[in-house]
């Protein structure tokens, strides 16, 4: 007996695969978080990828796919911790287009963070080598 799953199973993987962040689907055709999440835990995934930023205190979106996960993003009341649990819920729609979006970015090479150019950066001068403590004889 051959086991089948879902196109919306499907989808939640390849979205937990690309952003390492953990997706279930739902009974409703909607991809959301496995479970509740805390900030760091999938801000930290979403800046290391570059898709988010950092602003003093602040989480902003730096491309595509951090403005889409932003926007279906919820927040819970805090706690008796003082720190509010995360919820995310996608389309089947969204959660496609992050998926291509980063697949089709991961075919560009292998990138993380921000761009350097090489060329414009200072050489390397090697220090002076030290010269041993002369005694000073009063």
């Amino acid at each position: 007996m051959a086991i089948t799953t879902s196109p919306l199973d499907d989808l939640a993987e390849d979205l937990t695969r690309v952003l390492n962040i953990p997706f279930r689907p739902t009974g409703r055709g909607r991809i959301t978080f496995r479970e509740p999440l805390r900030v760091t835990d999938w801000s930290v995934p979403m800046i290391f990828d570059s898709h988010a930023a950092r602003d003093g205190d602040a989480l902003v979106p730096t491309d595509f796919v951090g403005y889409v996960l932003f926007a279906s993003l919820r927040s819970t009341a805090k706690g008796s911790e003082g720190r509010p649990w995360w919820t995310c819920t996608l389309s089947d729609h969204a959660a496609r287009d992050i998926v291509e979006a980063v697949e089709q970015t991961e075919d560009e090479g292998w990138l993380i963070g921000m761009d350097v150019l090489l060329d414009d950066l200072t050489p390397v001068v090697a220090p002076r080598p030290s010269r041993p403590f002369a005694r000073q004889v009063a």
